[in-house]
């Protein structure tokens, strides 16, 4: 028989636009196989990086609790992950691990804190994180955390075009520099420069249990902010993830 004929252009940019296709549905199903915690009446679901989750997620509940009232399982702030191009084929998104389980990391993405948070709220809530980035020399708290993974992050529906990042946008009061996110973006330590993701796009990933509610490296925090890991749990709103996790305290 005559030999094959090598494809053409066509049929490569044919098979590109396919695999960018399945990309795209992995992403999709992976984000409503882990959805965050729900969102309320008029709430915006969105999420936050700056550096390690740890703080950023205290930080957050913090504000739940004195800004918006909220206690025990009424608390929405779950770390995470977000910001990549790519997920395992299983749509995780899990952290380092010597299982060979779908790396964070690897796949472009960053540490991230999902919470939902009234629509007319949404800026004083921000605010706290955002005065802190504006006013720090590193950007962020923990500058010994390096590299992509630890990158300034939103992540708002539209993103740097929509409405919830207008609002934003004003309690900023131009002190930031705001960049819209294509993905896998590089780190933002010693700038001012925070990547803007549309949600829609680059959803949030829930992280392992263990990861939720933890102490920070150098701070140390009560009992009754680790409970909240247990409330969670029972309330259904911390999700057991695809991935390794360490053995943590569940009642």
């Amino acid at each position: 028989p005559a030999p094959a004929t090598p494809p053409g252009p066509s049929a490569w940019t044919a098979l590109r636009t396919l695999k960018a296709a399945v990309a795209a549905v992995l992403l999709a199903v992976a984000a409503v196989g882990v959805s965050p915690a729900r969102a309320e009446g008029g709430g915006i679901s969105m999420y936050f990086g700056q550096g390690c989750f740890w703080h950023v997620q205290n930080e957050l509940v913090n504000q739940e609790i004195k800004l918006l009232g909220r206690q025990g399982a009424d608390i929405t702030a779950l770390v995470g992950y977000a910001g990549g191009n790519d997920v395992g084929e299983k749509g995780q998104v899990c952290y380092h691990n010597p299982r060979n389980a779908p790396d964070y990391g690897v796949m472009g993405h960053t540490e991230v804190v999902n919470v939902v948070v009234p629509e007319d709220k949404v800026g004083d809530f921000s605010k706290v994180l955002l005065d802190y980035a504006a006013k720090s020399t590193f950007g962020r708290h923990d500058p010994q955390d390096r590299g992509p993974e630890y990158r300034s992050a939103l992540g708002v529906p539209g993103g740097i075009e929509g409405q919830t990042f207008k609002e934003i946008q004003k309690v900023s009061d131009k002190r930031l520099q705001f960049v819209k996110g294509d993905g896998n973006d590089g780190d933002t330590l010693l700038s001012k420069m925070i990547w803007v993701y549309d949600t829609a796009k680059f959803p949030f990933y829930q992280g392992e249990v263990y990861h939720q509610f933890h102490d920070d490296m150098l701070d140390r925090y009560p009992e009754s902010y680790h409970q909240l890991r247990i409330d969670g749990l029972k309330a259904g709103n911390i999700k057991i993830v695809d991935c390794p996790d360490v053995k943590v305290k569940f009642q």
